[in-house]
């Protein structure tokens, strides 16, 4: 994923990057959804925390909501699997579409260590001022090239928590999908994030090209 911030405002929270993500074809097995060929999806990204609001509604400035909009592009418009008839011993083919995503979503989060630190500190245990409640929400929506497809709307919803400490991040989350197109069982994923910046700023975390550049603001 190429990445690239285009706008931010510190002082209204919010910021917005463009990127292109590309996924290589052919390195992976079919049998779990690898296609042949390369699929490019530019994206835009935001981010909107709420710390600018006024103090009669300062218990959501904790609050942020983050979006992403990506449009998947297939490097082929369609593939066509050649096969044998089981009872004519013929030639068959069998030719689906591959159809252009919108792929959309986002979260909505509330940041326990920015309620503590800039808003009101409760008293509350150490381990509770570190968590950081969300829902997010992956959806996909075929609008193109869609004869063998469909255009109907699939995803999931994901409420859960992430614990947020000084050098790493643990989380999880359910995933719930949205119709029975989507799955028909609730799942769970879990996720470890390292912060290689704060683990070792001088080595492995060093950006390449410039320097540090800190967070505009907490929870995005």
């Amino acid at each position: 994923m190429f990445k690239y911030r285009v706008f931010k405002s510190p002082e209204h929270e919010f910021v917005m990057s463009v990127g292109l993500g590309m996924e290589w074809g052919g390195t992976g097995s079919s049998t779990v959804g690898a296609e042949p060929f390369n699929t490019y999806t530019p994206t835009l990204f935001f981010g909107k925390g709420l710390g600018d609001l006024p103090d009669t509604l300062s218990w959501l400035r904790p609050v942020a909501i983050t979006g992403q909009v990506g449009y998947v592009i297939p490097g082929r418009n369609f593939t066509t699997t050649f096969g044998v008839d089981p009872d004519t011993g013929a030639l068959t083919a069998d030719t689906e579409f591959n159809p252009r995503v919108l792929n959309w979503g986002g979260t909505i989060q509330y940041s326990m260590p920015y309620l503590k630190s800039s808003v009101v500190d409760l008293g509350l245990p150490d381990f509770i001022n570190h968590l950081m409640p969300l829902v997010e929400a992956n959806l996909q929506t075929p609008v193109s090239n869609t004869l063998t497809s469909g255009t109907l709307t699939t995803g999931t919803i994901q409420p859960g928590v992430l614990w947020v400490g000084n050098k790493f991040q643990v989380g999880v989350e359910a995933l719930i999908p949205i119709n029975p197109q989507s799955g028909r069982n609730v799942g769970v994923i879990a996720q470890l994030h390292l912060y290689l910046d704060d683990i070792d700023p001088r080595g492995i975390g060093k950006p390449l090209f410039g320097s540090p550049v800190q967070a505009p603001f907490q929870g995005i």
